[in-house]
């Protein structure tokens, strides 16, 4: 800490009593909902002068941290082009300019134009997010949306790539798009006009008429509507989707006939997560009738029912199967043993022709080529025996392969090249960590191979809705390009697979929900203590860090063991998690009940309210150093959720605790600055404060 004259500031208290299930709670920050009050501008600007002044003795520091994580921006080569008709797309970054623009030339040869430069877009230079990028079979059209605010609210546009202008613009909330066969007809799906983020319709557009319609609705709250084509080209499959588990239901529609009635395959009233893709005169089927871990079935196109389902790879303990992507001779499936991947390639006949499994204890391996927006779908040629995939890890890189099937050979396309690294400095391990009930907790982990131990640990951690956290090189939470500034400092970087995340499967999720919410925080618990025991982490020298959901388990999890943890990172936490769920209006509120608990019921709340970070605070519990921050314009987690939260836990200590430091970014949304000094300087900001405490630990 710096100045110890340095008073936090404390908004004004404006308690509000509420009586639910005769348990009686007071809040006294409600009124920072409100973002056009000129006092809850102040005070968010307070707590911002607050964490410069606080932390002012890491200017230095975050001055070389800000060096180092620009030093290692990947130089040489941009990512290999993929293929959508008679063009292969791709991107260009001109020096001097902050987003890439795409272009596209033809397969066959010839010069490439200009599709889309994002920096035309008026408000990109200050903050840009692709949402989708989906260019027409015949390359007529491109569709895009984009978000220059944060907010996630994507612009829908199309544009005409003979004029080069946009022929159809102004849609909002638009999220997953596809076209059909035909070159003019684009099915989107659309957001509600307010917080709940629910993808609640599927609009056809004509785009040379100008005409749209709704043509699908879904009433249930709890579920989302998604659209997205097959690997063949020949069918469009919309989906209704539960959770992270997937559809629970699949209509099809064929991709030359956009006019015609969508036709339902698999009905809700099933009870089980279904996926659909098409492969010859069949549809494929994975599905979880046989158990969580998903078994692969096929039926004829003209009647598809479960009564006609023919096995094809029969459901597995313990072999996870992922995902299905189809090449017209080839049948490939991801599937994870434990926290290692494999694709397995199949032929016609069933028999295994190919397996790939990458030489990483644990990575993210992808199947295809994406655009890289939010909403962007991994594209490979169909008509090919050459799969395209990716791998990336702590230690490795992004590399792109093409993996010919017919003759069971791979070729390197692409491979990220960061300037200064060393692969061979690092070493990615896997450790173990017994819980409470003896169950073996996974957490990935990276290091140098020269590091002292026992020694400092960050350990990052999500463990909420069946989401799997997967180690990379570039992505969250791994960001490794930023991390080896901490590692390269003696700090072990660990993920923490605790149960209420999906890396283990659905039943691993559902170890860790409702009535059990709480294993995922004693799990947290477990691997710190596991680390001790190993001796890889010292006793005092434990930082735990978690980012929107993840935040508010990280801040659940320091509240049940304090004296556990050196300091806490909560990034855009839940950090009111009954609040949350008591209101549907806010962002995914009603969905999640599905994962904390419905506090309208009286168990339920009860439950929820013996963990909440919010509600559980008090002035004769005090909690590690914390780090919080918030983003005004975040629509998944509102700003106030964890500005309530700091302000209570102000109020909460005597000296208005002095090591809680919080950040609310004005530009921006939910994932950060999305471009230019930002990205690094909130990166050192928290990379600093990380070291400040680990120093002070030993001191």
């Amino acid at each position: 800490m710096g100045d110890k004259r340095l008073l936090p500031p404390l908004p004004r208290a404006e308690s509000r009593i509420r009586v639910l299930h005769d348990d009686v709670t007071r809040d006294q920050y409600g009124w920072l909902r409100d973002r056009n009050n000129s006092d809850v501008r102040a005070y968010l600007g307070a707590e911002n002068s607050y964490a410069e002044q606080a932390t002012a003795h890491l200017t230095e520091l975050k001055a070389e941290l800000v060096a180092e994580i620009e030093a290692r921006q990947p130089c040489e080569g941009d990512p290999p082009a993929f293929q959508v008709g008679p063009f292969e797309y791709f991107q260009r970054h001109e020096p001097g300019l902050p987003h890439p623009a795409w272009w596209r030339r033809p397969v066959t040869g010839g010069s490439a134009e200009l599709v889309l430069d994002p920096n035309a877009i008026p408000g990109a230079e200050v903050f840009y997010s692709l949402g989708v990028f989906e260019p027409s079979d015949d390359g007529c059209y491109v569709a895009f949306s984009f978000d220059v605010i944060g907010d996630e609210n994507y612009e829908l546009r199309v544009r005409d790539m003979e004029t080069s202008r946009d022929v159809r613009r102004g849609w909002r909330q638009a999220v997953m798009a596809a076209w059909a066969a035909d070159g003019h007809t684009l099915f989107f799906t659309r957001e509600r006009p307010d917080l709940r983020r629910q993808r609640h319709e599927l609009v056809r557009l004509d785009v040379a008429a100008g005409d749209s319609e709704v043509v699908f609705e879904e009433a249930d709250e709890r579920l989302d509507v998604g659209i997205r084509r097959s690997a063949s080209g020949a069918w469009l499959f919309l989906d209704v989707i539960k959770d992270k588990h997937g559809p629970v239901e699949v209509w099809c529609l064929p991709a030359d006939q956009p006019g015609f009635g969508w036709r339902r395959i698999v009905a809700r009233d099933l009870g089980h997560r279904v996926s659909a893709e098409h492969w010859g005169d069949k549809f494929l089927f994975r599905v979880d009738d046989a158990g969580p871990h998903y078994r692969l079935v096929l039926a004829s196109i003209d009647d598809p029912s479960p009564s006609h389902w023919q096995e094809v790879i029969p459901h597995r303990a313990g072999l996870i199967l992922e995902e299905v992507h189809l090449l017209e001779q080839h049948l490939v499936v991801l599937e994870r043993d434990g926290l290692r991947p494999r694709l397995v390639s199949r032929n016609g006949s069933g028999r295994v022709e190919a397996t790939i499994v990458p030489d990483e204890p644990t990575c993210t391996l992808k199947v295809g080529l994406s655009a890289g927006g939010s909403y962007s779908v991994a594209r490979h040629s169909f008509r090919s025996s050459k799969l395209i995939y990716s791998v990336s890890s702590f230690v490795t890189p992004d590399t792109v392969v093409e993996h010919d099937l017919a003759d069971d050979r791979s070729t390197v396309l692409y491979q990220a090249r960061v300037p200064g690294y060393d692969a061979a400095q690092y070493v990615a391990t896997v450790v173990m960590a017994e819980a409470e009930d003896g169950t073996q907790v996974p957490i990935s982990l990276v290091g140098r191979r020269d590091r002292r131990e026992p020694g400092p640990v960050l350990l990052n951690v999500y463990g909420c809705y069946g989401t799997p956290r997967w180690p990379s090189f570039f992505s969250w939470p791994s960001s490794m390009t930023k991390r080896l500034s901490l590692i390269d400092r003696g700090v072990a970087f660990g993920i923490v697979h605790v149960r209420g995340g999906g890396e283990l499967g659905r039943s691993w999720h559902e170890a860790a929900i409702l009535d059990r919410k709480r294993v995922t925080y004693t799990d947290l618990i477990a691997a710190a203590e596991g680390l001790v025991e190993r001796g890889i982490a010292t006793r005092d020298g434990i930082v735990i860090e978690g980012s929107s959901g993840g935040g508010g388990t990280v801040l659940a999890t320091a509240a049940l063991r304090p004296d556990l943890f050196r300091a806490v990172l909560a990034e855009v936490p839940v950090a009111d998690i009954l609040d949350t769920e008591l209101d549907f209006a806010m962002p995914f509120a009603l969905g999640e009940t599905a994962e904390y608990g419905d506090p309208h019921t009286a168990h339920e709340y009860k439950y929820l309210r013996s963990y909440d970070p919010y509600y559980n605070l008090s002035a004769d519990r005090p909690l590690p150093p914390t780090y919080v921050d918030a983003a005004l314009d975040d629509s998944q987690v509102l700003y106030y959720q964890p500005a309530r939260y700091v302000a209570q836990r102000r109020s909460c200590a005597a000296d208005r605790d002095p090591e809680l430091v919080f950040r609310v970014r004005m530009i921006g949304g939910h994932s950060g600055a999305s471009h230019g000094p930002g990205v690094a300087e909130e990166a050192a900001f928290r990379m600093a404060w990380i070291v400040d405490q680990f120093r002070r630990s030993t001191s």
